[in-house]
This record gives C-alpha cells, structure tokens and sequence, in this order.
C-alpha cells in the first residue's frame, strides 16, 4: 500500500505500541494494588476481589496480544498492493479491536460500580478479624503486619479494640476513658506510635482478666497520644480508590489512541480507494486537447495509446486518465 502522507508507517507503529504499552500498564497496577486490597480480606473476601480483577487482567493481556500481532500485520501490509481483499481484513481487524477496548471499558466501569461491595466486605472482613484475633493466628499476623505497616489501629478507629466481645471491660476511671479520655486505652503492641513508651501497666487486675481465656495475653495500657487513631478501613478505601481511577484513566487513554488508529487507518483506506487504478497524474490529454487512456499491463506488455476514435461508444465505462510509470516510459508508443 502507498503511504498516503510522509512517516504514516511511523505513526501507525507508534499507536499499536502506545496500545500495547497500556495493556501492560493495566496488567502491573492491577497487580500491584491486588496484593495491597488482599492484604486486609481474609481468603473468602480475597476470593471475590480476585473474581472482580481476573476481567481486568484479560483486558490487559487482550491489549498486549493484538497490538503487538498487529505490527506484524501492518508490516506486511506496506509492500502489498491495496486490493478489496487488504480493506475487508482491515475492516475487520478495526472492529475486533473496537469491541476488546469496548469489553474492557466496561469491565472497568463494572469494578468501579462495585467499589461499596469491596469497601462493605473489607469492613466485614476486619470486623470478624479483630473477634477472632486470639483464636486464629492468621487474623493476628494479619492484624499487627496491618496496623504496623499502615500505621492504623481498628476498623473505624482504636475504639473498636474496645469494643471486642473478649476485650476485658474496664470499671470505673477507666470508662471515661473509653468515651473519649486519654488515659487507659487498651488496645495490642501494634497499634504504638514508633518510639512510644506504654504505661508500664503490663498486668491487668483480676477483675479485668475474668473475660480473658487462658490462651489471651492481657493487653498493655497506653495513652491516647501514643498510638495511631485512625482506622485501617479509610487506609483501604483510599488505595481502593486511587486504583479505580487509575483503571479508568488507563482505559481512557486506550479509547483515546484506539479512536486515533481508526481515524488513521481510515483515512490510509480512502487515499487508497481514491488512487487505486490510478497513477498520481489524472486528466491527461494529447497536444490536441483530446483525452489519452493508459491500460495496466504486466511488465512483459508494452504499454498501448488508444486513439479517440477507440472511444466512440456511447456506452463505453467512464475511464480513469493517467501517465505511464517513469520506469515503462521508454517502452510506450505512440
């Protein structure tokens, strides 16, 4: 196919790459912000978020596949002669590619809808994590790896450690600090601001220790200054977030450059159509103002003038007037 404008090979090369490029880029920040929203689901809540994201990576990997195959097609493409057959498998080649982008916007918008139903299960999820905190040694590592590397401390606040049905009630002086004092805050090692000092009450009295089964370690007392107050949940609903807008960005982008390859192969489609049977030069006629017709030969023809009298016919086709190639040039009669 002739190349309808300088560099047009480049351009199109450089859309399938870009295309490809975001395919990949879809694949990676899944995966990035995959391991950091399993991190606070346990292995059913996780089960589903895998569920929601297995779509997304088939979107990245779809990307990647048929923009890079594509180079191949064009490069072969450019040293073939346009026929009708070149334009049906670009027609469809056009359209295969406009219904993966579209697949895959919504998936995106699918995942985006159900940001409530991943914030609502991880809620949930961490609720039942601190209720099983000393019965399930998986929800402990989980718990303090959480709450040590995000610098948080319960669901919603500190306030939920408090609330735990195995949490020893506290009497007294120690209720005001429950609604909201500064003193008395039960709540595990993890939850300590870095370089903090706890209050060196390390042994709960017996009253406290009733509601403690034989395998708990009574909690240390700190203040309301010493340990992180905000809740993990805010931390996960805001790496939730923040991936839902760049999938929605990335998607974005690949409509965007999609729609530019299809305006360029497009126009590549009609500069074609419009010199196809044709040579550059149209409209040729004789030093007499009398039209000249050339006729595609093969290379082992000479190429023949015909005269106005060949055209005669009132129901001759219109014909298309051009000059000989330069290189026949020298073989042509007239």
């Amino acid at each position: 196919m002739r190349q309808p404008f300088r560099n047009a090979s480049v351009y199109i090369t450089l859309l399938l790459v870009i295309e490809a490029v975001i395919g990949l880029l879809l694949i990676s920040v899944t995966a990035y912000y995959h391991a950091i929203l399993t991190g606070y689901l346990s292995e059913i809540e996780c089960r589903l978020v895998h569920g929601y994201l297995l779509n997304i990576y088939i979107f990245g990997a779809q990307l990647i596949l048929t923009f890079l195959c594509s180079l191949s097609m064009w490069r072969r493409l450019w040293k073939r002669r346009c026929t009708p057959n070149i334009q049906l498998l670009l027609s469809i080649w056009l359209f295969y590619s406009c219904i993966i982008v579209a697949s895959g916007l919504g998936t995106v918008w699918n995942v985006y809808r159900s940001a409530k139903v991943f914030e609502n299960g991880a809620e949930t999820s961490l609720i039942r994590g601190i209720d099983m905190y000393y019965s399930c040694p998986e929800w402990k590592l989980l718990w303090d790896g959480l709450q040590l590397h995000k610098e948080c401390c319960g669901v919603h606040s500190y306030k939920d450690w408090m609330d735990a049905d195995w949490m020893p009630q506290q009497q007294d002086s120690d209720n005001c600090s429950k609604a909201g004092g500064t003193n008395g805050i039960l709540a595990p090692y993890t939850c300590c601001k870095r370089g903090c000092a706890s209050s060196t009450n390390q042994d709960m009295p017996g009253d406290q220790q009733q509601g403690v089964s034989h395998n708990q370690q009574p909690f240390p007392s700190f203040t309301l200054d010493s340990i992180h107050t905000n809740g993990c949940l805010p931390v996960f609903c805001k790496a939730l977030w923040r991936f839902l807008y760049i999938l929605l960005g990335l998607a974005l982008l690949s409509l965007k450059f999609l729609i530019m390859l299809c305006f360029v192969t497009k126009f590549i489609m009609q500069r074609q159509n419009e010199n196809d049977g044709c040579c550059d030069n149209v409209g040729l006629t004789d030093d007499d103002g009398f039209p000249l017709v050339v006729v595609k030969y093969p290379s082992n023809v000479r190429c023949l003038v015909i005269g106005e009298e060949d055209l005669a016919s009132d129901v001759a086709p219109d014909a298309h007037y051009c000059l000989c190639d330069e290189s026949a040039e020298d073989d042509c009669e007239h």
